[in-house]
């Protein structure tokens, strides 16, 4: 594993040493960490140094930051810097619950170079993380970790005014670790803020020593007057780093209160009361002081009343110790924990907020804003194509052209993936808002040059104006999703309003969603048939499964009604197991009775396909099961749905031709178009779709189309059906086209299993005649 090079206090240059490429996707569980971990930093940033005793604080920063990174154990070592060996002058361990730890690891006492971490200790000198595995370490150091059941383990260099203090140790018991580049930089952060935290307790244990080190520390003494206006009666020299000089501010005792940003003293004078009316004992709080040059120094105030040895007031004294570092890393903390990695936009979080805030403004005044929803179309495509660096870098376009083309007052963000959001601000006419989504539409759909490629993409967009009905950040959210929907769902490239009838339809989802999970177990499908036959003749050569729901309240629902729903949630799953089980059902039963068909084809959906992942061995076992030939039974795929099965799960496609299955492309001629899949896998049927042979007769267009795809099935081999077929018209065109197959109303409808036992009978008794 890479070592890892870490820059020295101060500084923010650290970079594995084999950078992630730009842009590079962050998994769930990446994402989750570094959040974790930046929410981990933030807090102790706050927490670790407003107290000097180690003991305390670095206990509770090892659990903290040990829980967000997901680790066993952390550890914190101080190292004697003397010790050319090594060694350990402290230690602070936490581990997760129930984890056995040896003694050695409770309370290491050997030096680093006793225990095989030499090299280490050079490396951590020199700044440099070190991120190894267990099984790629030197024996002695191998030994070391395996007693402690160790995979992998991290150690990042702490550093206080630029020296080597120790390390952060983090050991990884539950399999080997790779670390991201963003829970690298969190982590140097964190190491930052222990060095600051060591710097700080050095410095303030120097206060103990002779005036001299009291000088020379950062830290000011100041003592005050105990009455209003709390004159200045001492502070010291080192004041003068600041732009002051002491014996100026004495001899002016009132002046040093004009100094403190304006924002800031009424807590400061409220602390003061609060001493001297005996409600505290001990006042601590962070205020600004603004230097001659105009730019401003955090300080954090420990103050504490100040007797005689009689025991009468006498001042106010205490401790000023210089935090500016501090609170510029907890603003770069905060702003990185609300941006986007990639884009460097605002994110969710940071956007949701300005969203409350602009929904509680327009319930106050009634002003008004609005909010666009955006989804770029086919970016899936782009990066399958092109690959994820260059789908990356079209987002960070994406984004940039959107900044361009809002005012200053409005706010885009990254929610993630490909999806943005905008917030128009100031409002003042309907106009403005369609306006802004035309101008988003026309700048994201102009041409991309990346990396030599020429890359177009277009965008759907939900536009939400603010009203009175809306109550909240999150109404709002779900009703521009709502229209986003309807943008995709009506052809993409466009932008569509909310209205109240998209509630309507997410309330009746919802409800067909909950019923769908049990509709399976109360027995609510049923299968009818549709015969496919010869258009010569008219004898049957098979029948199609398709599927019907019988809603208790809503009666009979096709596919069309609850099949996006079922994709969606999850259910197609079971619903399409439960196909394939009772088509091979009816066979069984048929063939009992005599009139089975060649073959009963059922269809089957692309995200059937991704939730099982086993369709090959569910086919096998329900034929199994009811005794049922291969050649009898035929699953029927889109053009689409084969490709991502071929590009996902070709082996599993090829298993099912294998073991003597009919695989059919449905509605062959609407999808991708691709010919490559007729040559890799032989498939036994070309299913043209009803869209051209409904006017086959008249439309020489479609008619050109339907000659091609005969000629085409016909010069591979492959059997042709054609869809749709409802006049006389169209039979005799396709027969003379060639195409010996059909299906339409024109010989039969679909019909229920009885209905269609019925009409095997009689066909079966009309061809014995």
């Amino acid at each position: 594993m890479p070592s890892i090079k870490a820059s020295r206090m101060g500084k923010s240059d650290l970079q594995p040493a084999h950078p992630l490429p730009l842009g590079e996707a962050l998994t769930a569980l990446d994402r989750y960490r570094r959040n974790a971990l930046l929410e981990t930093v933030a807090v102790a940033a706050r927490d670790l140094l407003r107290t000097s005793d180690l003991k305390i604080s670095l206990p509770n920063v090892a659990e903290r930051i040990g829980l967000a990174a997901g680790v066993d154990r952390v550890h914190i070592f101080l190292i004697d810097i003397n010790d050319e060996r090594g060694q350990i002058l402290k230690h602070w361990m936490w581990t997760v619950e129930n984890l056995p730890t040896p003694d050695d690891f409770r309370n290491p006492i050997q030096p680093m170079t006793e225990v095989g971490l030499a090299t280490w200790l050079d490396r951590l000198k020199g700044g440099e993380m070190v991120a190894e595995h267990t099984r790629a370490m030197a024996p002695a150091a191998r030994s070391l970790f395996e007693r402690g059941d160790v995979q992998s383990t991290l150690a990042v260099p702490i550093f206080a005014d630029e020296t080597w203090q120790g390390f952060i140790g983090f050991d990884v018991c539950r399999g080997e670790r790779e670390w991201s580049t963003a829970e690298l930089d969190a982590i140097r952060t964190l190491a930052e803020l222990i060095g600051a935290a060591i710097a700080r307790t050095i410095h303030l244990e120097s206060l103990a020593d002779a005036t001299r080190i009291i000088e020379s520390s950062p830290t000011i003494l100041f003592r005050l007057a105990p009455q209003p206006p709390f004159p200045l009666i001492y502070v010291s020299e080192n004041l003068r780093r600041y732009g002051y000089e002491a014996k100026a501010l004495l001899a002016e005792p009132a002046r040093w209160f004009s100094l403190i940003e304006p924002t800031d003293r009424p807590n400061i004078l409220a602390d003061l009361n609060s001493l001297i009316e005996g409600k505290s004992e001990r006042v601590r709080l962070d205020f600004r002081l603004r230097k001659p040059d105009g730019s401003q120094v955090w300080f954090e105030s420990d103050g504490q009343l100040l007797h005689s040895a009689t025991g009468k007031l006498i001042g106010i004294e205490g401790i000023l110790n210089d935090v500016t570092e501090r609170k510029h890393t907890a603003e770069k903390i905060s702003a990185l924990a609300r941006t986007d990695w990639l884009t460097g936009l605002a994110n969710r979080a940071a956007f949701v907020d300005r969203l409350n805030l602009e929904c509680a403004r327009a319930k106050r005044s009634m002003t008004q804003f609005a909010l666009h929803y955006i989804d770029l179309d086919r970016f899936k495509d782009i990066n399958d194509t092109l690959g994820h660096p260059m789908g990356d870098k079209l987002l960070q376009t994406v984004a940039e052209r959107l900044r361009q083309c809002l005012r200053e007052t409005d706010m885009v963000a990254r929610f993630g993936g490909d999806e943005f959001a905008v917030l128009q601000d100031n409002v003042s006419d309907p106009v403005e808002v369609e306006a802004l989504a035309i101008k988003i539409g026309k700048v994201i759909a102009s041409p991309y040059r990346l990396g030599g490629n020429d890359v177009t993409t277009s965008a759907s967009i939900g536009v939400v104006p603010w009203h009175a009905g809306i109550e909240s950040a999150d109404a709002i959210m779900m009703k521009a999703d709502l229209a986003l929907y309807r943008a995709k769902a009506e052809g993409r490239n466009q932008f569509r309003f909310h209205v109240a009838e998209l509630d309507d339809q997410t309330r009746e989802r919802m409800l067909i969603s909950e019923d769908l999970r049990h509709a399976v177990e109360r027995g609510e499908f049923e299968l009818y048939y549709q015969p496919q036959v010869e258009l010569a003749t008219g004898k049957p050569i098979g029948l199609e499964g398709l599927l019907r729901w019988n809603h208790p309240r809503r009666g009979a629902l096709s596919p069309s009604m609850f099949v996006p729903i079922a994709e969606t949630t999850g259910s197609i799953g079971g619903i399409g197991a439960w196909v394939i089980g009772r088509a091979c059902q009816q066979i069984k039963q048929w063939q009992e009775c005599g009139i089975v068909p060649p073959l009963i084809a059922v269809n089957i959906s692309g995200s059937q396909f991704k939730l099982a992942g086993d369709i090959d061995r569910i086919v096998a076992a329900e034929l199994a099961r009811y005794g049922v030939a291969p050649r009898q039974f035929e699953l029927e795929l889109t053009e689409s749905v084969l490709i991502e099965t071929a590009r996902r799960a070709g082996d599993m496609l090829k298993r099912l031709l294998q073991s003597g299955i009919r695989i059919a492309i449905d509605d062959f001629g609407t999808g991708y178009s691709s010919l490559d899949y007729l040559r890799s896998f032989r498939v036994s049927r070309l299913k043209i779709d009803r869209r051209f042979v409904e006017h086959v007769a008249v439309s020489p267009d479609d008619a050109a189309i339907v000659r091609a795809t005969i000629g085409l099935a016909h010069a591979l081999g492959i059997e042709v059906l054609a869809e749709g077929v409802e006049t006389e018209a169209q039979r005799d065109f396709l027969l003379a086209a060639g195409c010996r197959l059909g299906q339409g109303f024109y010989f039969a409808r679909p019909m229920a299993a009885a209905a269609a036992a019925e009409y095997l009978r009689r066909q079966r008794q009309s061809s014995a005649a």
